[in-house]
């Protein structure tokens, strides 16, 4: 009768692996208030846009990426508002009336998480098309900034930004 023994060696192990737990359970912050100071300074601190992907786990760029790419992102350490300057392309025609972008940012210091709500539009005579989405800061250095949507390793939607010196 050996299977009864094999049984509750079974058993026993599941009990073992399951019963410990990591001493580590609590959530981790993704970043601190004082790691985000490389995003804004003191003050303020202004990031060229350098790619706008569509996909980027599959290196697929935004066929915006163009009109993106001479945008400028001044984000201010007093509100949570960007200040943002479009350049001269326009992304849904080629000279367009009007181009309005309104970028906010929140930051969770409980997750460390921060967010970017983005929206951009354009006016064209009768014709309007916009845009809206949020992002998640997912990798930042002191001259760069990377905010995504989607799983870590497989983004879809993302936007890199440099540092201005």
């Amino acid at each position: 009768m050996q299977a009864p023994k094999y049984f509750l060696a079974i058993i026993f192990s599941i009990i073992v692996f399951t019963a410990c737990k990591s001493d580590d359970d609590s959530p981790k912050i993704k970043f601190t208030a004082e790691q985000l100071k490389m995003v804004f300074g003191d003050s303020e601190k202004s990031w060229r846009v350098t790619a706008y992907y569509a996909n980027y786990s599959h290196n697929q760029l935004s066929d915006f990426n163009d009109c993106y790419k001479d945008d400028v992102y001044t984000f201010k350490a007093d509100s949570e508002e960007v200040e943002v300057t479009l350049g001269d392309l326009g992304c849904y025609w080629p000279e367009p009336d009007e181009q309005v972008a309104t970028v906010k940012y929140f930051y969770d210091e409980t997750t460390g998480k921060f967010i970017l709500e983005h929206g951009r539009g354009e006016t064209s005579g009768n014709h309007f098309a916009s845009q809206y989405y949020l992002l998640e800061l997912e990798e930042m250095s002191e001259t760069r900034l990377f905010f995504g949507s989607g799983d870590k390793g497989k983004y879809s939607r993302v936007i890199v930004l440099e540092l201005i010196e």
